[in-house]
């Protein structure tokens, strides 16, 4: 199962590269290392610690995973949220 869900995470780390390369969009740029990290959490799992999810080196991979997510958003909306406190009307 552990096998699958990194399949599944450079997968989708990969589909992630591919737009960011198509577009320079920094979003999907985020999300891919938001993967890649998720990766790296799942294998870190998987080869040294088991079946603990709660040690503390895979939970802060993922948790650093899951701000990349959160950042990315932020970025993406910064400038709308600038444009909406700056408008004048």
């Amino acid at each position: 199962m552990l096998g699958a869900l990194v399949m599944s995470d450079v997968v989708l780390a990969l589909f992630f590269l591919h737009y960011w390369r198509m577009t320079r969009d920094r979003f999907f740029l985020f999300f891919t290392w938001s993967f890649v990290l998720g990766c790296a959490s799942r294998l870190a799992l998987a080869a040294h610690i088991g079946n603990d999810e709660f040690e503390p080196l895979v939970y802060l991979i993922r948790f650093f995973s899951y701000v990349i997510i959160v950042a990315a958003i932020l970025d993406k909306n910064r400038v709308s949220i600038a444009k909406l406190l700056f408008q004048r009307t």
